[in-house]
Order: C-alpha cells, then structure tokens, then sequence
C-alpha cells in the first residue's frame, strides 16, 4: 500500500527558557497559572519543550515543562495551554510522583 508514511519520528524539542518570575513570551499567563497552581520554585531555571516531528501536517500535541530533575508535562500545545491545563496536569504529576 502506498500513500502517507506515518513513520516519522517524533522527539521533545526545546522551544524556550527562562523562570516563573521572568514569565514567557508564548503565553501570557502561563507563568501566573504556574506558580498560582504548583509548587515550582518562581527562579528556577525552566525549560520548555514540545513534542515535534517539524511536519506542518503534524501538529504538536504535548507540553513538558522540565527543571533540575523534575518532568511535568501537560497535554496541549504551549500557546494553547489553559488554567485548568495546569490544575490537572499538576494534580497528576503530584500523584504520580
């Protein structure tokens, strides 16, 4: 069978950096909802990575959040990521931790 090849590799790609306190410019409450919701230091030092594969087609579905040791994904696109985005992915990072 021929057609779309759906064997494409997907990896975490880093898309920015920088602290609760320094807020991102992809979104503006992210940042507020964050330190509103978690118990994530306001001047750690934040990594934002997304899960990519760089096909337009192929739009990217996940958010993971990573500091010092920590994973905390959420399962939306960074710029669409809502309140309660954060409220439940951080109840489930709590738990499962």
């Amino acid at each position: 069978m021929t057609g779309n090849n759906h064997n494409h590799n997907h990896g975490w790609k880093s898309v920015a950096k920088g602290t609760l306190g320094g807020g991102f410019s992809f979104h503006p409450k992210l940042a507020i909802w964050l330190e509103e919701y978690t118990n994530i230091p306001k001047e750690t030092e934040l990594e934002i990575l997304e899960v990519s594969c760089g096909e337009a087609s192929c739009p990217t579905e996940e958010t993971m959040i990573v500091w010092k040791e920590h994973e905390f994904r959420i399962s939306r696109k960074k710029e669409k990521i809502s309140k309660m985005d954060v409220d439940l992915s951080w109840k489930r990072f709590v738990t499962k931790g």
